[in-house]
């Protein structure tokens, strides 16, 4: 359904394959701080001129992670809005995510992953909880559709997108080095192609370029580059 990772060695990189079955999805520059794509008119994954990246992967359901409202909880649509629009600033999110509770929006199960321009990252899976990875903890972190959280408990890959997992894992921790070219090549060993869901949109966010490479469709011979402004 979708891949995305984290690379943060000498660049932090961060590469997102969405898998889409048909629903139709934009892609908005209209804010030149801001790159998402939006689905049904609400985000699903992007990027801002600080580095500040979130996305909304599907991921098995879990009861405790259902829609609701109080005083300290937001939902992941408001989490990511507040994120990308740097309502919610880089260096406030750690406190943030340790203060809220993060819920589903109705009839959606997801979970996101969040990294700043340090590389830092928080995977957020509601209902089961968050996991943050500094930066200088490893050289990558990557999420596609079956829950991190039960992965660290089981130590078993197994669920939705695990075949794009191993694939993904294997050439990130063989690689020494990354760059766009080499973002793309990982993104591209996790395309999807057959089936119901098929790689509709492929970025590459460069921290050092504060740059947006993108594509459609799987086309990686066909890449487009935003720049900041």
């Amino acid at each position: 359904m979708c891949t995305s990772f984290t690379w943060r060695k000498d660049n932090v990189l961060v590469g997102m394959n969405f898998d889409n079955n048909g629903v139709p999805f934009s892609l908005s520059m209209k804010d030149p701080r801001q790159f998402v794509v939006c689905v049904g008119g609400a985000p699903c994954f992007g990027v801002n001129s600080n580095g500040s990246f979130i996305n909304h992967l599907m991921v098995d359901s879990n009861e405790d992670g259902g829609y609701k409202r109080g005083k300290n909880i937001v939902h992941t649509i408001k989490l990511m809005t507040d994120i990308l629009s740097n309502k919610l600033a880089q260096e406030n999110i750690g406190d943030f995510l340790s203060e809220k509770e993060v819920v589903n929006v109705p009839n959606h199960s997801c979970h996101s992953m969040i990294s700043d321009k340090s590389g830092n990252v928080w995977i957020v899976e509601p209902g089961r909880g968050i996991m943050y990875s500094p930066a200088d903890e490893s050289s990558y972190c990557l999420m596609t559709n079956f829950s991190l959280h039960d992965y660290k408990l089981s130590g078993n890959i197994e669920g939705s997108g695990m075949d794009r997992y191993k694939s993904a894992d294997y050439l990130l921790s063989n690689a020494n080095d990354l760059d766009v070219a080499k973002a793309f090549e990982i993104l591209e060993a996790a395309k999807q192609s057959e089936g119901e869901w098929l790689t509709a949109f492929s970025m590459v966010y460069s921290q050092k370029e504060n740059a947006v490479y993108y594509c459609y469709n799987g086309d990686y011979q066909n890449i487009q580059k935003f720049v900041f402004g």
